[in-house]
């Protein structure tokens, strides 16, 4: 019965990690299936096929028969894991040599386990089968040891590497890793097979934990470094279309600035035609300046210079779009959010808001924006119809909008009105329904912005 359990247990053991972590690292919606179904369906199978294992053992009186039962499971597993997961070749190229890495880890550490334990506990493989008791006990404990670093060093980092990087860009990362983890493993087997020396082997052990700590850091720094890089370069290509966007409604700011200015002009100008009683030329002046005034007039919305330069600029483009304009805005003077972020916010918002108007017949433009201020946080929300769409549900942060359309919202502005927020101490949350897209900030300013 011990040579059924023992070589049972110890198949299952060494199998059933590798057959799981392949499928870790991949997002859910990039499996075929949900993956609590799949890491199931695997376990399952690992245990259907441990259970054959120590019969076809005993059956067939050949080791090798044991063997083939091994490398069928890892066939079956790496044709689930190409049917099921929907990435890349290269991403599940990637994955699988650092599942191997894992494999000949956990191989070595229980064969040099063996070197330092006394010779009265070795057992005949021919009567006991390629897992004797205590070499099912040491898998056990290896897979305890070796699972928890492998997962928080290795397929953690790596899950969000894949997660964020398109296979044009880790081509890099791929190459390092490939080349590593075959250097790793032929290092690691000639060892085991030809490079130990009995009166050496204590050199020759710390040689090979130093190669398995250099992989493991190799892993860590390979897929967190370039992840920091990638996110780094996304930052700084967000504060340049920052700065864009700040700029461009600056220089419309200052353009209002310079029609006030000049309308101190008109009005004397106006004067000295009514002063000669040259009423005709004064009624022609003023219509032809009438819709400066208007305009003007329109940009006083909250007595925040930024606020009102902002809105102003994109109302006025709205209503140039035909659109049903709806405003509401109740601020204190000072908000507390610095002019730049305050700009580069809202112009995000409204001239993505526009962008998903344009796409509609005008008939079905429609747009409001709230602001207000209370106690110490600032609020706004910003309602515009939108080419209709799957609804999302409920609101929701801006990653799962970052690949969408007709709503406005997508890419490097939607995650830089989502910083803001965060330096703020608040949150971006998005929403689509029924053909609206809502869009609801929250800020808190005056509670320590970073």
């Amino acid at each position: 019965m011990s040579f059924y359990l023992s070589n049972a247990l110890g198949f299952f053991i060494q199998l059933m990690p590798c057959a799981v972590l392949i499928f870790l690292p991949f997002p859910e919606e990039t499996i075929r299936v949900p993956k609590k179904r799949v890491l199931t369906g695997t376990v399952l199978v690992a245990g259907v096929l441990a259970a054959l294992f120590p019969l076809v053992l005993r059956t067939a009186g050949l080791e090798m028969l044991g063997d083939l039962l091994m490398l069928l499971a890892a066939v079956l597993t790496l044709a689930a894991a190409v049917w099921l997961v929907e990435e890349p070749p290269l991403k599940k190229l990637l994955v699988f040599f650092v599942v191997l890495f894992h494999a000949v880890t956990q191989f070595w550490m229980v064969n040099t386990v063996w070197l330092f334990l006394p010779e009265r506990l070795f057992m005949d493989r021919a009567v006991y089968g390629p897992y004797p008791p205590m070499t099912t006990v040491l898998y056990a404990v290896c897979a305890a040891v070796t699972l928890p670093v492998v997962l928080r060093c290795v397929i953690r980092p790596l899950g969000n590497f894949l997660r964020e990087m398109e296979p044009g860009e880790m081509r890099r990362e791929f190459a390092a890793a490939i080349l590593s983890t075959t250097a790793f493993v032929v290092a690691m087997m000639y060892v085991y097979n030809y490079g130990y020396n009995r009166q050496f082997y204590h050199v020759t052990v710390l040689l090979e934990l130093l190669l398995l700590l250099e992989q493991l850091l190799l892993y860590w720094f390979l897929f967190q470094e370039s992840l920091r890089r990638k996110r780094d370069s996304e930052k700084q290509r967000a504060l340049e279309v920052q700065k864009l966007q700040y700029d461009k409604i600056s220089r419309e700011m200052e353009n209002t600035r310079r029609l006030r200015h000049d309308l101190r002009h008109h009005m004397n100008v106006l004067g000295a035609l009514n002063a000669q009683g040259r009423q005709a030329e004064v009624t022609a002046y003023l219509k032809e300046y009438g819709a400066v005034v208007e305009r003007l007039d329109r940009l006083k919305f909250s007595g925040y210079p930024v606020v009102d330069g902002v809105l102003g600029y994109y109302l006025a483009q709205a209503e140039d779009l035909s659109a049903k304009v709806e405003y509401d805005v109740a601020l204190d003077s000072d908000s507390g959010v610095e002019a730049t972020d305050m700009t580069v916010l809202l112009g995000n918002c409204l001239e993505n808001s526009l962008e998903a108007l344009r796409k509609l017949p005008e008939d079905r433009r429609r747009f409001s924006v709230e602001l207000r201020t209370a106690n110490t946080t600032f609020l706004i929300r910003i309602r515009n119809t939108c080419v209709e769409q799957d609804d999302t549900g409920d609101p929701a942060d801006w990653t799962a909008f970052a690949d969408s359309g007709g709503d406005g919202l997508r890419g490097v502005g939607l995650s830089s009105v989502s910083a803001i927020a965060e330096k703020y101490n608040g949150s971006a949350l998005f929403q689509r329904r029924d053909g609206v897209f809502t869009t609801r900030i929250i800020l808190n300013p005056k509670q320590n912005p970073e």
